[in-house]
């Protein structure tokens, strides 16, 4: 039932004019979502997307280049959340910019926690992914084609370089954690945060409230969060509410 709905919701928002590699995209994310990474199938993508299940390999390398990309696509609302962070040093408040970041990744987790939360429980699947197993699979795919990798077609295609996020699932959310700390001393420098603040731990703070709120509204849902553990349930609200208790003592008097 959940893959039938899953495909299709992904199926509905396609259209005609769609490029198949876009609709086998959006299919493959809203599978993943609903099955978690490692139940996901390529069969139901393909049905989600409205395609055969062997033209899925005429747009990717194999299983490992698509799940790869599908959750690029996912992190992608986080890199952007954290580069226009970046922008925004200097301008604005900290606590504004910060409040805006919070709110988008709170979304993020929201999307991302039940992607992968089968993956929490394998060590050996943990193990692959630190070692760059995704990254390592895709470029043996490229190289039984004969030609390389070809840097001019799509990520994760036969032959195209690695798709995914940057840095590999594994590294990406501390590489989100340090370009955090990156702003916060962009900020710093700027007297804008009082100087001896922990960023580190200020980072720390911000992304982890986010991925608490989202994993208790996955789980708990909107009403027990706020009766019970008396949080806003709304992501920008919850984010504004957050922000301002880290940064408490923090900011310039």
């Amino acid at each position: 039932m959940a893959a039938g709905r899953a495909a299709g919701r992904a199926a509905g928002r396609s259209t005609a004019g769609e490029p198949m590699r876009e609709r086998i995209l959006a299919a493959a994310v809203e599978v993943i979502r609903e099955r978690g990474i490692t139940a996901a199938t390529t069969k139901e993508i393909a049905r989600g997307a409205g395609v055969s299940e062997g033209s899925l390999y005429n747009h990717f390398a194999n299983k490992t280049a698509l799940f790869a990309a599908a959750l690029g696509e996912v992190a992608a609302t986080a890199r952007t959340a954290m580069a226009a962070l970046a922008g925004s040093a200097g301008e604005g408040t900290v606590e504004g910019n910060l409040t805006r970041l919070g709110a988008a990744m709170v979304a993020f987790y929201g999307e991302l926690l039940p992607m992968i939360g089968p993956v929490l429980a394998d060590p050996d699947l943990i193990a692959w992914l630190r070692a760059d197993g995704p990254v390592r699979a895709q470029r043996r795919a490229a190289a039984t084609t004969g030609r390389g990798v070809d840097p001019a077609l799509a990520p994760g295609s036969p032959g195209g370089p690695p798709s995914g996020p940057p840095g590999g699932p594994a590294a990406g959310p501390v590489l989100g954690h340090a370009a955090l700390i990156g702003y916060l001393e962009a900020e710093q420098r700027a007297g804008r945060l009082a100087e001896g603040a922990p960023l580190p731990s200020i980072a720390a703070a911000v992304l982890g409230g986010c991925q608490q709120h989202a994993f208790l509204i996955r789980l708990a849902g909107p009403e027990a969060v706020e009766a019970g553990a008396r949080l806003p349930a709304g992501p920008e609200e919850f984010a504004a509410q957050l922000v301002r208790t880290v940064l408490a003592g923090h900011l310039p008097s």
